[in-house]
Order: C-alpha cells, then sequence, then structure tokens
C-alpha cells in the first residue's frame, strides 16, 4: 500500500473521526510511517504541526513521538520543555521522557522542575535523565522505584549510569530478594559490580555458565560492560563457539571491555560470511567500540560482505557514530 495514501486516510481520520481510540490510532500511524522510513520524514511537517495542536492528549503525544522524527535535534529541547507546563499527565510524562533520553545538560533545570512533579512515574522519569547527567539529585527516587515491579529494570540501568555509591545497600537488598525474576537479578548484579561489590561480578560470571538461562546473553554482555575480573578469556571463549547463541553478546560485551587483544578474535568473526549477519553485526560493533585504527578501517572494508539491506543499513549507522 502506498504510504502517502496511508498518511492522508490517517490525516482525514483525525479530521472526521470522533472515536478517541481511531483518533489515537490514526496518530500513532503517522508516527510509524516515518519509523519504517526515516527519509519520509520531510514530508510529514503538516502532520507533526496537525498532531501537536490536536485537542485529544493521546493525539499531541504521539506528536512529540513524531517530532523526535521529523525536527531537527537543536529544535527538539525547546518543543519538550514547552509541553512540560500541560495538564494532562500523559503529555507531561512524554515530554519529561524525551527530554531525559535527550541527556543535554542546558536541560538539567527542566529535569530539575520535574522531581516535583505530583505524578510519580513523571518524578522518575526526571529521575532517570538526572542520572543520565551524573547528578544524584533523583537517587532517592530511583532507589523507590526499585520497589516498583514496571519502573524497576529501568530504574537500576539509571543507578548503574549514575554511579553514586550511596545506592549500594539498597541495590544489594534487591539482589539477595527471593523469587527476583532472572533479568532483575542480574540487572542488580550488574549494578553492584559497577559500584564496586565483588558479588556482583561473580554472579554475572556464573551466569554464562547457564546456556539455557533467559538473562545469559545480559549477563555476558554486562560482564564486558563492567569489566569483570576473567571476562575477557571467558568472553573469548563464548565468541569462538559456532554453536553458542550468545555469540553476539560476547562481542558486544568484549567491545564494552576495551581490551585490545580482542580485536583479532572480532575480526574473525565479522569476516567470516558463513557466519550469521547478527552476529558479525555485534562482531562490528565490538570492533567499533574498540577504536582501534585497524579495526575501523577493517569494519568499513567487510561493509559490501553484507547482503542484506537491513544490515548495511545499520552498518552505516554504526559507522557515523564516533568510536
Amino acid at each position: 500500500m502506498d504510504w502517502r495514501a496511508e498518511r492522508e486516510r490517517a490525516l482525514l481520520v483525525l479530521e472526521r473521526e470522533k472515536r478517541p481510540q481511531a483518533r489515537a490510532e490514526a496518530a500513532e500511524l503517522l508516527v510509524q510511517l516515518v519509523e519504517e522510513a526515516p527519509s519520509r520524514a520531510p514530508e510529514f511537517s503538516q502532520a507533526l504541526a496537525r498532531l501537536l495542536a490536536d485537542t485529544q492528549p493521546e493525539v499531541r503525544r504521539s506528536g512529540l513521538g513524531l517530532a523526535t522524527l521529523v525536527l531537527p535535534v537543536a529544535e527538539l529541547p525547546a518543543l519538550y520543555t514547552a509541553r512540560l507546563s500541560e495538564t494532562d499527565v500523559g503529555v507531561r510524562l512524554e515530554a519529561t521522557g524525551r527530554i531525559a533520553d535527550m541527556a543535554l545538560p542546558d536541560l538539567r533545570g527542566a529535569l530539575a522542575r520535574m522531581l516535583e512533579d505530583p505524578i510519580p512515574e513523571i518524578r522518575f522519569e526526571a529521575a532517570r535523565g538526572m542520572a543520565a547527567l551524573k547528578h544524584s539529585a533523583g537517587l532517592e527516587i530511583l532507589v523507590d522505584a526499585l520497589d516498583n515491579d514496571r519502573l524497576r529494570f529501568r530504574a537500576l540501568g539509571a543507578l548503574a549510569e549514575l554511579g553514586d555509591v550511596r545506592a549500594l545497600p539498597a541495590v544489594k537488598r534487591l539482589f539477595g530478594r527471593w523469587l527476583l525474576p532472572g533479568f532483575e537479578r542480574t540487572q542488580a548484579a550488574g549494578v553492584l559490580a559497577r559500584l564496586g561489590d565483588p558479588e556482583g561480578a561473580e554472579h554475572l560470571l556464573k551466569r554464562t555458565q547457564k546456556k539455557w538461562s533467559t538473562d545469559r546473553a545480559l549477563a555476558v554482555e554486562l560482564c564486558g560492560e563492567v569489566k569483570a575480573p576473567g571476562a575477557l578469556e571467558r568472553l573469548r571463549a563464548i565468541l569462538e563457539d559456532p554453536k553458542d547463541p550468545c555469540r553476539g553478546a560476547a562481542a558486544r560485551g568484549l567491545g564494552l571491555l576495551g581490551d585490545p587483544q580482542a580485536l583479532p578474535w572480532l575480526l574473525t568473526l565479522l569476516e567470516d560470511t558463513a557466519a550469521p549477519e547478527d552476529f558479525r553485526l555485534d562482531a562490528a560493533d565490538g570492533v567499533w567500540r574498540l577504536g582501534l585504527p585497524e579495526g575501523l578501517a577493517r569494519v568499513r572494508a567487510a561493509v559490501p560482505t553484507f547482503t542484506s539491506p537491513e544490515a548495511r543499513e545499520e552498518l552505516a549507522e554504526l559507522l557515523q557514530e564516533k568510536p
């Protein structure tokens, strides 16, 4: 189906339809059309203005998502901060989350203001944004979120990014909680390791041995990210096992570990055209993170050996990132 026709139909629904659910779905479709092909963004500027001016909060919320895809990055802070005073909770929450994701020092004041919002979820988004800026103003909010099933995993991620050792007792209590889901325990172990508790790194290394655990890939990657003792050889063993489903996680973990010794191992997988392309992409990511001139040149040279358009697009995005 022609995407322009879909766009026009969605705009027609917004103009004529009275049912909120139908209008919200039409707004979300407009966002999806650009997500599917970012090159379409210039032809959605009028649709963006339509969404942001709508009287229905759910439509305006989709408008903030569309803005991220359509507007230049420099125009987004002013747009998002203007929406922080909205009476609708959903729009305010979306705007705060978008600001948090940008992690711009100039927006710290806006985030600090939202730490006082009456809605707990909005305070959490603001605290997450402050953590991305390495500011501890939202520490207590993030610690409190460890008791919230919906926010816990993201709270752990924010605490890891913040790196404030004052969170250690709370994370340690959570790590020892009975019947805690595996993903959350492993994420908590990563935070413990980052904050200097050796129990965290020990747990991660043990989880890499559990071949059928659903959180194993997370543990493998975190071993590199937190630079767990013994991670280099453990990740190498996983990377070089053609039957191990976590080879990609090991490649990313080796990149995060940052040890130049890993370069030849990663290049072997990158240039193995018989290996699955997703593993080779992960190897490219690992090489790129190491930032060594030889590795960067080999990633560029490997681009023509990838056959799928999706893989080449992902590589193109990687090559635009700073090593």
